[in-house]
């Protein structure tokens, strides 16, 4: 049977209360959930399909749970519909404490405005630094180039000098000079602002969508940068896990 919550208050007049604000759902008994010292990895559509289809797999080959969904007012106005389901549009946070303690944002869109992307993007980082989370990571992809490396260059930025050269070296990246579009980087600049740790990647994608050789760059980066003990993957394992994760999770 299907069941689900609105998740926005209604008044007599038929409007939404505190309507521009992000309305996060709690899972039943996660209000509260901490995993300190967690690292906060983000997971929205983009530039190549590249950070959405990376946290797919991610989500698809570790043990993690839900903490809570996220709604934004902002987010586009399409909706999805499976067998005859209807799904808004959404931003999941997951859990991962083994082997490493992880929190995962997967979500179907960004927010459609720039007052939008702000809005949720502070809700999120709030969420995420109640929860325990003390470093944020974004994944985005890197278009318009003349020429690409068959392993994906990631290029990389960070709020904080230190943190970037101790990041860059471990993943054997490179320092990004340029523009950053959307949740990437404003979550990255939010997390600095409330002290967190932070570095946002841009890896380079091809013209097709999704660039599975770059989503397996990205599950590679983040895999070390998180600890998450995923090992080796080939872009076959990312397509098949990263498709049928997909299907579960927005179903």
């Amino acid at each position: 049977m299907w069941s689900a919550a609105f998740p926005f208050k209604v008044d007599r007049l038929g409007f939404r209360d505190s309507i521009l604000r992000t309305h996060v759902v709690y899972d039943q008994g996660m209000e509260g959930y901490r995993l300190d010292g967690a690292t906060f990895i983000e997971g929205l559509p983009g530039i190549g399909m590249v950070s959405k289809v990376a946290i797919a797999h991610v989500l698809g080959v570790v043990r993690a749970k839900r903490v809570c969904r996220l709604y934004s007012p902002e987010f586009p106005t399409s909706a999805f519909v499976s067998d005859g389901k209807i799904v808004l549009n959404f931003a999941d946070i997951y859990a991962v404490e083994h082997p490493s303690p992880t929190l995962v944002m997967y979500g179907t869109s960004q927010p459609s405005s720039s007052y939008g992307q702000y809005e949720f993007c502070s809700r999120v980082i709030e969420c995420v630094k109640e929860m325990g989370a003390v470093r944020v990571f974004t994944i985005g992809g890197l278009g318009g180039r003349e020429s690409i490396t068959p392993r994906r260059e990631v290029y990389c930025s960070s709020t904080n000098k230190s943190a970037l050269q101790k990041y860059v070296k471990l993943i054997d990246g490179q320092v990004y000079s340029g523009q950053i579009v959307g949740a990437a980087g404003i979550l990255m600049n939010l997390a600095g602002m409330a002290g967190m740790e932070n570095m946002g990647m841009l890896i380079e994608v091809s013209e097709t969508t999704p660039d599975y050789y770059a989503c397996r760059r990205a599950v590679q980066v983040l895999d070390r940068l998180a600890n998450l003990g995923i090992g080796e993957v080939t872009v076959d394992q990312v397509i098949s896990v990263s498709s049928k994760t997909i299907a579960r999770l927005e179903y």
